[in-house]
């Protein structure tokens, strides 16, 4: 996996008995402003691909491989696409990390789902303020249930550098059209 383009976004779950429900991500629902610089929105069924060809998701906790809740090839992680978003279902292990959590879950002290996932495709609408980015095609390859939903310097830093690509790209792009009207308006 290519460290350099992963990104990780965050949302909410709940606890019902000994499972873990809720959405890793609403479809277009706008983020809060992320890095100071732009909103983003998941469009809807942009994780239809990884879904399709049955990779294996896992589920952490804490952002950390080596706290492994459950995972789609072992089935104690489901995850499947609806019209309000990609809805998960993780039934923990009978550890003292899963049993842990649920009790945390279940008295509101953990709330947060945080998901990480390679971009695919994507637009930019830097018309409003802030930038929007939405997301149409992502591969997601982990989810995690965390008590601070953050994002890591390196998906930060990435982030922007990302937007400020894209922001360039459209820019050379107008100025290649105006450029182009100039001159045949001859100015």
């Amino acid at each position: 996996m290519d460290q350099q383009k992963f990104e990780i976004r965050s949302s909410e779950i709940t606890a019902d008995e000994q499972k873990l429900t809720g959405y890793v991500v609403k479809w277009n629902s706008s983020s809060e402003v992320l890095f100071c610089d732009f909103v983003e929105q998941f469009s809807p069924n942009a994780f239809t691909e990884t879904l399709k060809d049955g990779k294996d998701v896992r589920a952490l906790f804490e952002h950390d491989s080596s706290k492994l809740l459950g995972r789609t090839s072992s089935g104690t992680l489901k995850l499947e696409q609806d019209k309000i978003g990609l809805r998960f279902e993780l039934t923990p292990p009978d550890t003292s990390l899963g049993r842990d959590l649920l009790v945390s879950v279940a008295r509101g002290d953990i709330s947060g789902m945080s998901f990480g996932f390679l971009l695919l495709e994507e637009t930019w609408d830097f018309e409003q303020e802030p930038a929007l980015r939405q997301i149409h095609k992502a591969e997601l390859f982990e989810i995690t249930v965390t008590s601070i939903p953050a994002y890591p310097e390196s998906s930060v830093e990435l982030s922007k550098r990302s937007m400020m690509t894209a922001k360039e790209k459209t820019q050379t792009k107008s100025t290649a059209l105006f450029n182009y009207w100039a001159d045949l308006a001859e100015f």
